[in-house]
């Protein structure tokens, strides 16, 4: 939504002062689908660790050093139709409205991005959306009040290819205090391991995971819905969010070895991922026992 790269207790014998040499990069990212209302693509420099001087006033600073604010961006089809994608300030990448260049399933789309003088290349294909999710949902009390809510979520494999699928959603809970306005919180589902599967073992088969979460019964709670997510993704996007979820996971665990993020641009002086992706999703309301 490439290869798996896992970094190895293999040495490399590495120059350091070749390290200081090293170029910035062109940096390009975009995730495609139908479901989308804006198509958006970042594009900025990666810089090398060694030798990048930063300023230390913050963020908005530094920022000048990675985006790149004049690039040409465009997406076209199979067909030949394209749309060119421009530079919002505001949302510090390239835009366009989904509504005049519409995204279709199991097709093939070319992403070109002309920028420092070069020009960057990568496509995608959009696989097939998941057409229902199930759910069975069993609860418990809670330690402290309220119940805690194990999810189990399934849905039914594409046969006959390997496909690759993310899991999420997101508990969004009303409160109503008398005559206040409704206050509404939301927080997000975690799958744990079940976050990323794939149907290596079973093709065409029933894929689930199980997601535990708490969920309050405060007298004032008015409603309770989940959000369940199954998105059907292409490898390079699985693999580059897998990538991005072991190495935060890394952080600061001398368990937990680094992993090479994956890329699917033609050339050398570019990195990042231009990918395809489908998201079913399906709202259930929460039945909540009042408080004894």
């Amino acid at each position: 939504m490439f290869v798996f790269l896992i970094i190895s207790s293999c040495q490399k014998v590495v120059d350091a002062d070749g390290l200081l040499d090293a170029e910035a990069e062109v940096f390009i990212q975009s995730y495609l689908s139908p479901q989308d209302t804006v198509l958006r693509v970042q594009v900025s420099r990666a810089l090398p660790v060694v030798g990048s001087k930063l300023n230390g006033e913050g963020s908005e600073a530094n920022e000048a050093k990675f985006l790149i604010t004049d690039a040409i961006v465009t997406i076209s089809d199979e067909e030949g139709n394209s749309t060119d994608l421009a530079f919002s300030e505001d949302n510090s990448a390239y835009l366009a409205n989904a509504a005049t260049f519409p995204i279709l399933g199991n097709q093939r789309y070319f992403l070109s991005v002309r920028a420092d003088g070069k020009e960057f290349n990568a496509s995608c294909r959009i696989p097939e959306k998941v057409p229902a999710i199930e759910e069975s949902i069993e609860f418990k009390e809670a330690e402290f009040g309220g119940q805690e809510a194990e999810i189990n979520l399934s849905f039914q494999d594409f046969s006959g290819q390997r496909n690759y699928y993310i899991l999420g959603g997101k508990v969004i809970t009303t409160f109503q205090n008398g005559n206040e306005e409704p206050q509404v919180i939301t927080f997000s589902l975690f799958f744990d391991t079940d976050e990323f599967l794939s149907d290596n073992l079973e093709d065409g088969g029933t894929l689930n995971g199980t997601s535990e979460t708490f969920i309050d019964r405060d007298t004032e709670v008015s409603a309770t819905r989940l959000t369940l997510q199954v998105a059907h993704v292409e490898e390079v996007l699985f693999q580059n969010l897998r990538t991005a979820s072991t190495n935060a996971d890394a952080e600061d665990n001398p368990f937990v070895e680094y992993s090479i993020a994956p890329d699917n641009f033609e050339a050398a002086a570019a990195v990042g991922v231009f990918a395809g992706y489908q998201l079913t999703e399906k709202e259930v309301t929460v039945v909540v026992e009042d408080n004894p």
